[in-house]
């Protein structure tokens, strides 16, 4: 069981985002402006063209179209998945499914207090930013960070936010002295790191003595209670594919089961963890777990193509034909049903998992 410390806000529903009373009104963009804002969306504007000088903001913020995915454009290939609108609504839904999931829980490590006294908490790979958003209107006392490759976050957020694009793994470390956070969240992203031991290096040495690092994250198989998936299951060897494919692009998709021996070899101490299980579909009798399979099914379906192009074309060598064929038996699986209830009754294992800086790190 957790610490009671632990209390987390559940099931909470925060208040609209509070944009700071000091910005300027908003200027309605011309036609040639959203003509230029269209080419950057599509990754189509030269950088070449037009003013000379451009700030580093500006070419950071473009993306990369591939095959009608767009992709981000800073430090380009990095990361294996689109950030287009797509992938924007799956990050979103994946986030809902998460708190829904823990029961309402944003975080496990025993740092409720800390929050509310007011924190330095750094959040990697963000995504969208809604954990975030929704931490720092629980806290307003604590300071987030939002950390991303992709300028995907919203512009309007509380005053006690803010996001900032940057690589996890660039190799001039980052930005932020060490010793400046007193919480590190790590969620759905330790798939696409190539270099985990510096990753946590740099996570230990950015926290503060006594200062907490959590992470989050599911375990990509098609793990099963019973006997329903004990016979051929396009899914199962979807998610084989797809950790071959990362494979051959440098990352390893179910990072999460090495861990804690990660975190103990760096210097971390009192690890906790919280395993649970979200099903694949909703097949279970519980309702909560109901909503979580069909909020996971939905994440999984909107996300097939954009999962599987890169991994399964540049990792495998497969072709697009070959991709969206297999595909269409990806999708017969899991949509199949027998008395109105999902054939396979599949589940990813989810964990969280919490250690602490020891007070007398050097």
């Amino acid at each position: 069981m957790m610490d009671g410390n632990a209390t987390a806000p559940r099931h909470r529903h925060p208040e609209p985002a509070s944009p700071s009373s000091s910005a300027n009104a908003i200027v309605v963009a011309t036609v040639t402006d959203a003509a230029l804002a269209h080419s950057i969306e599509q990754g189509e504007y030269d950088m070449d063209m037009g003013n000379d000088s451009h700030s580093l903001t500006s070419s950071i913020r473009q993306h990369v179209v591939d095959g009608h995915l767009r992709y981000h454009a800073y430090h380009a290939g990095k990361y294996a998945f689109p950030n287009d609108e797509t992938e924007q609504y799956r990050d979103d839904l994946k986030h809902a499914l998460t708190i829904h999931l823990c029961d309402g829980n944003y975080f496990y490590a025993p740092f409720h207090k800390m929050f509310e006294q007011g924190a330095q908490v750094l959040d990697l790979g963000t995504g969208t930013g809604k954990w975030c958003v929704e931490m720092a209107d629980f806290y307003p006392n604590s300071h987030f960070h939002g950390m991303d490759l992709s300028p995907i976050q919203p512009d309007w957020v509380p005053e006690n936010l803010e996001f900032f694009v940057d690589d996890i793994e660039h190799e001039g470390g980052w930005a932020y002295p060490e010793n400046s956070f007193d919480y590190i969240h790590v969620r759905h992203t330790i798939h696409s790191i190539k270099n985990r031991p510096q990753m946590w290096e740099r996570i230990y040495d950015h926290l503060k003595p006594g200062g907490y690092v959590e992470v989050q994250e599911f375990q990509y198989v098609a793990a099963c209670d019973d006997d329903s998936c004990d016979r051929p299951y396009a899914w199962r060897d979807f998610l084989a594919y797809l950790e071959s494919g990362l494979a051959a692009l440098g990352s390893q998709l179910n990072s999460i089961q090495f861990v804690e021996d990660e975190m103990l070899a760096v210097g971390f101490k009192d690890l906790r963890c919280q395993d649970l299980k979200c099903p694949v579909g909703p097949w279970p009798k519980k309702l909560r777990l109901q909503e979580c399979g069909h909020m996971l099914r939905d994440v999984i379906m909107w996300g097939l193509i954009g999962l599987s192009r890169r991994p399964f074309r540049d990792g495998l060598g497969w072709t697009n034909v070959q991709i969206e064929m297999f595909l269409v038996d990806v999708r017969k699986d899991l949509s199949r049903q027998v008395n109105g209830l999902p054939d396979f009754h599949a589940y990813f294992p989810f964990r969280s998992i919490f250690g602490r800086k020891p007070l007398d790190a050097k």
